[in-house]
């Protein structure tokens, strides 16, 4: 086709649509202020703001919920709630005068913002997210009596104090802990545990608190906290988290920056369609000495049928993983028959959904299995499988019996690019899906490693990952925290396969990684740690350090166990420190000769006796 062609096709088919957007109702706005919401008063803004939402969700596809500018306090029609709940909405969008420009403040720190539930084409976008009192607080420890289990903490002046509903409320054990702060950096301190579980305290004097740990596991660990050191509690709730969407089929969060969540920044649970993250910032207020942002993680993804892109964001400062993906298991609890089991309800199960079947002692893959149908009973799933498999064994719960997890049902698909995660305690990605894309991120201080894909069968999440691509991503320091950098099993790119007990899974599950192009820098263990992985290839990525950057343990650069099926090509590794004993570290179990691993045009500058490969192998 001629190129004159093309372009009167082309006209015509700007015409055609531009016509077609006209020829459609303009959706409705409806304005806050409207319904009585006014910013910059001291008034609860929740009910007007309710109001306001249900006129825009009943007026169908189109319309817009504007705010202005200015603060909006607000709070739920009771506690634990949702302040804003949009429940079935249709092409609505929910919008601001800006990042900096309209601020929602929760006044309830029990409560979340916004639960989007079953809805479609939603869209939340350009405002701020605050919490007034906040749900965590902050101060200084006075006392430490590790014989005893328990420290002084001097509630900081501004913060509120643990006979808060709040805090007196939170679940026991996992909505009650703490973790040691560095002031300056606003990070968890180096060298200490990353968190102290406290389910009870008592009152000292005037803002003295003494918090008691659990288990001789924080006893011990109370050796680390030293008189003075700056401490946050938390009062972790599980459904306060800022912004939610359950179940729904096209969600957009843009441009929205969030400096304090009960729990969670934003949630993805069970949606259908794509759900868009782009321009979301978690991160510190410009002014002020607070030393976490949110309770828990930045962007949680769970059962969600299609990945979720979440790209251009930055994240700082959360008390748990900048980004989660995984679905939680169906527990095997009988077989009816080679075709019909019964499983716990848990991942929502459907026609045609692929089901990995994993053996959690082991954590082999038993193989997959196709549900030809689901029947709710209870809490139970009657399933229909469209072939049997044969060795799959029942029980009473996750470590007991066979977990099956859902890949269709994962976040299967996830796009995470061009962010930066930085600060944060545990992770910056955490990812128990496949087909996956993780590019052109940067981590910085990343409590533990940058990129984790793994399961975790003794919490339980999964599946184990497949396919995943991470590349040209940017990895500095980070790991400081016990437990991370330290771990023989550490490293700022760590991809594992395991069993109950954190043992590495037999038969090499965790397939198809390319990482490549990646830059690593002045880690403190391992840059990429492999185990339980078959099929991956390294290429062109590069390792360097500073002879004096601190070093957690020695190792290799890059650390190999229990795999398979590894190509190492191209790159460079410039680490002159004593604790770095080779580029590869390959360990005694890994495959033998070259269908363990083969290495190609690696560059090196290591301290003279350190060589390319670490075989133990032959050893």
């Amino acid at each position: 086709m001629r190129w004159e062609a093309v372009w009167m096709l082309t006209v015509a088919l700007a015409a055609a649509l531009a016509a077609g957007a006209l020829a459609r109702p303009a959706g409705q706005v409806f304005r806050a202020r409207d319904f009585g919401a006014l910013p910059d008063t001291e008034a609860d803004a929740g009910p007007a703001l309710r109001t306001a939402l249900r006129a825009a969700i009943a007026a169908g596809p189109g319309a817009v919920l504007e705010l202005e500018a200015g603060t909006y306090r607000l709070r739920g029609e009771e506690p634990r709630s949702f302040c804003l709940p949009v429940n079935e909405a249709t092409g609505l969008t929910i919008r601001g005068a800006g990042m900096d420009a309209t601020r929602l403040v929760v006044t309830d720190p029990t409560s979340g913002l916004i639960s989007i539930s079953r809805g479609s084409a939603v869209t939340v976008r350009d405002f701020s997210v605050d919490y007034d009192p906040l749900p965590f607080t902050q101060g200084t420890i006075r006392r430490v009596d590790v014989e005893g289990g328990s420290f002084d903490l001097e509630i900081q002046q501004g913060y509120p104090t643990p006979d808060a509903p709040n805090f007196t409320g939170a679940d026991v054990p996992f909505g009650r802990w703490g973790m040691i702060m560095d002031r300056a950096t606003r990070r968890i301190r180096a060298g200490t545990p990353d968190h102290y579980m406290t389910p009870r305290w008592e009152h000292v004097e005037g803002r003295v608190w003494r918090f008691f740990t659990e288990g001789e596991h924080y006893r011990r660990s109370l050796v680390h906290m030293r008189e003075g050191d700056a401490y946050v509690h938390l009062a972790r709730g599980h459904a306060g988290s800022a912004l939610i969407a359950w179940r729904c089929d096209g969600v957009r969060i843009e441009r929205v920056r969030i400096h304090a969540s009960p729990a969670l920044a934003v949630a993805l649970v069970g949606n259908r369609g794509h759900a868009v993250v782009r321009g979301l910032e978690v991160r510190f207020p410009r002014t002020g000495d607070r030393l976490i942002t949110t309770n828990a993680d930045g962007v949680h993804c769970q059962q969600n049928r299609v990945g979720p892109v979440i790209e251009n964001s930055f994240f700082e400062g959360m008390a748990d993983d900048a980004i989660n993906i995984y679905a939680p298991p169906n527990v095997l609890r009988e077989i009816v028959s080679e075709t019909e089991w019964l499983v716990t309800y848990y991942t929502q199960v459907l026609s045609g959904d692929r089901l990995q079947v994993i053996d959690p002692q082991t954590g082999a893959v038993r193989g997959e299995v196709r549900a030809e149908s689901a029947t709710r009973e209870a809490s139970l799933y009657r399933l229909r499988l469209e072939a049997p498999l044969p060795g799959a064994v029942a029980g009473a719960d996750h470590r007991t019996a066979d977990t099956l997890y859902n890949l269709s049902a994962c976040g299967a698909g996830f796009r995470i690019r061009n962010n930066t995660m930085r600060g944060n305690r545990r992770y910056g990605v955490l990812l128990r899906a496949g087909d996956g894309l993780v590019e052109g991120n940067t981590f910085v201080d990343t409590t533990g490693g940058g990129v984790v894909i793994t399961n975790e069968p003794d919490w339980p999440e999964g599946p184990i990952p497949w396919n995943i691509t991470v590349r040209g991503n940017r990895f500095v320091r980070g790991g400081a925290c016990l437990g991370y950098a330290d771990s023989p099993r550490g490293g700022a790119l760590q991809a594992r396969a395991l069993g109950l007990g954190g043992r590495l899974a037999e038969g090499a599950p965790l397939r198809g990684l390319v990482i490549e192009r990646n830059t690593f820098e002045d880690v403190p263990g391992a840059s990429i740690y492999l185990g339980g992985v078959r099929d991956a290839t390294l290429r062109g990525n590069r390792i360097v350090a500073r002879v004096d950057a601190p070093r957690a343990r020695e190792s290799g650069a890059i650390v190999l166990e229990r795999s398979a099926g590894v190509l190492i090509t191209g790159g460079r590794i410039d680490d002159p420190r004593p604790g770095t004993t080779a580029a590869i570290e390959v360990r005694q179990d890994v495959a033998p000769g070259p269908e363990g691993v083969r290495v190609e045009r690696i560059g090196t500058r290591l301290r003279p006796s350190a060589p390319l490969i670490d075989d133990r192998r032959a050893r």
